[in-house]
């Protein structure tokens, strides 16, 4: 007899759990492909972000993209957000200085790491809802008949970059409308255009590094969950595993906010 969901067995709390955490490894994963993508718009100083174009391409290339999109990350992220939420508003903090009332244990970096988790979801919820508008709909590149166009700003390299992209420049309304051959390249613009704005470039550092913290270190409590990392050795071991991964995804994420627009695209 095979036992039911919702039984003694496997508790609905149980099943959820470990989808919210399944979710979070592949969105984790997600993340990595997804910084580093960006970080070819300025990490390959001197091409112009054309190691960019080719991979974005290349994904925009993939057949039924937008179902692949919701199934196999919409969906996930939608999981892991409503179950993360729960988790949030059930959490009670112990690493925090206390009256007495409460647990206060603010010696053990793990309480700190709990902490952080909750706090760095709440960022990530609205980073995510910002990022989505903003990049999926607000700036997404418009598909016209010689390629794709973006609407931008003036600036002192957009004429010199236009040409050595293959980019159309048309004045319009105060603005210029770029028409791209490809959307690789129209992408290309949109990001250069976003990461002219020190605001923006705040903002998504604040993003950039509480999804690296919220991301790798919910692999490394993936790890204990799933009893893959028993012993404390082998979780200080992958501790120091997931730390490594965390710092050099943030890196490539930080790259294409600061070297973008104002070292490798500037002019």
């Amino acid at each position: 007899m095979v036992p039911k969901v919702g039984s003694q067995l496997f508790p609905l709390a149980f099943i959820f759990r470990r989808l919210h955490s399944l979710t979070g490894l592949f969105i984790s994963l997600f993340l990595i492909q997804h910084l580093y993508v960006n970080s070819q718009a300025a990490l390959f100083l001197g091409d112009d972000g054309k190691s960019f174009i080719s991979s974005v391409n290349d994904i925009h290339s993939i057949p039924y993209l937008p179902l692949i999109e919701i199934t196999l990350l919409a969906i996930p992220i939608l999981i892991h957000i409503w179950w993360g939420i729960l988790y949030v508003r059930t959490a009670k903090f112990n690493s925090l200085s206390s009256d007495g009332s409460a647990p206060s244990l603010p010696n053990y970096p793990r309480n700190h790491a709990f902490t952080w988790q909750r706090i760095t979801s709440w960022i990530l919820l609205f980073a995510i809802i910002a990022h989505v508008v903003h990049m999926r709909f607000i700036r997404y590149p418009e598909e016209v008949e010689n390629g794709y166009a973006v609407e931008l700003v003036q600036d002192p390299g957009i004429d010199s970059l236009a040409k050595r992209l293959d980019v159309k420049l048309e004045p319009q309304n105060g603005q210029i409308r770029a028409v791209a051959p490809d959307f690789g390249t129209a992408e290309l613009l949109v990001v250069r255009e976003a990461f002219k704005s020190p605001l923006i470039m705040a903002l998504y550092t604040i993003f950039v590094l509480a999804a690296c913290f919220h991301g790798f270190n919910g692999v490394w409590t993936f790890m204990i969950s799933w009893g893959i990392t028993i012993s404390e050795r082998s979780q200080k071991s992958f501790s120091i595993v997931t730390n490594g991964v965390m710092v050099a995804v943030a890196f490539l994420g930080l790259t294409a906010i600061y070297l973008t627009y104002w070292i490798n695209l500037y002019e």
